[in-house]
C-alpha cells in the first residue's frame, strides 16, 4: 500500500506491549500517515462534514455532538486535531471521531474505537463485511501478521477514499480526499 504521508511507523514484537504514550499516539500517527491535503472545492467528507471546512464550521455542522478541542492537538506532520465527537455508534461499534485539519481546513476524518474499550480482530471483520455490503469490495486488502496482527482495506468512493485499519485492540476508519493523480 502506498504511504501518502511518508511517515515510517515502527512495530512492537508480537506479544509485547507498547509504551502507553506510544499506544495512545499510534492511531493518531496512523491517521497522520494517510492524511492528504485538501485541494479542491468543498465536497462531502463524512456525514455533514465537508472537505475544506474550518473547525468552527465542523462543530456547527454537528450540533449537540461535536466539540472543539482545547487545546488542539498538533501532529508531527503539522496537521491539527481540532474537533471531536465521542461515542459515535456505527455498525454496532462505538467510535471516537476526530477531525484533522491541514492549514485550518478539514482534510481527514478518523473514527477510532475508544482506547479504554479494546476490540478484537472479529470487530474489524464484522465492520469490513458491513462496508462491503454498502460500498462493494475494497480496491485494496492487506494483512500482515509477521510482528502483530495488522489488517487494512481501502475503498475508493468517488473523489474520496476510506481506509479501514486494524491493529490489536483498535479499529480505525479513515475518510479523506483521494490524492491527485
Amino acid at each position: 500500500m502506498d504511504n501518502p504521508g511518508g511517515i515510517r511507523l515502527g512495530t512492537a514484537r508480537k506479544g509485547t506491549c507498547m509504551n502507553p504514550r506510544i499506544r495512545t499516539l499510534a492511531p493518531l500517527l496512523l491517521a497522520a500517515w494517510t492524511t492528504s491535503t485538501w485541494g479542491g472545492t468543498p465536497a462531502e467528507a463524512w456525514r455533514a462534514a465537508r472537505w475544506g471546512m474550518t473547525p468552527n464550521e465542523v462543530a456547527a455542522a454537528f450540533p449537540k455532538e461535536a466539540r472543539l478541542l482545547s487545546p488542539e492537538v498538533t501532529l508531527a506532520d503539522g496537521n491539527v486535531i481540532a474537533a471531536a465527537i465521542d461515542g459515535f455508534l456505527f455498525e454496532g461499534l462505538t467510535f471516537d471521531v476526530r477531525f484533522i485539519f491541514t492549514g485550518g481546513k478539514l482534510s481527514l476524518v478518523s473514527l477510532r474505537t475508544p482506547q479504554k474499550q479494546p476490540v478484537d480482530a472479529e470487530a474489524y471483520g464484522r465492520l469490513r463485511d458491513a462496508l462491503v455490503k454498502k460500498w462493494g469490495p475494497p480496491m485494496e486488502d492487506a494483512k500482515d501478521d509477521n510482528f502483530i496482527d495488522m489488517r487494512q482495506a481501502r475503498w475508493e468512493r468517488g473523489p474520496d477514499r476510506a481506509d479501514l485499519k486494524y491493529i490489536p485492540g483498535v479499529v480505525v476508519l479513515l475518510h479523506y480526499p483521494r490524492p491527485p493523480g
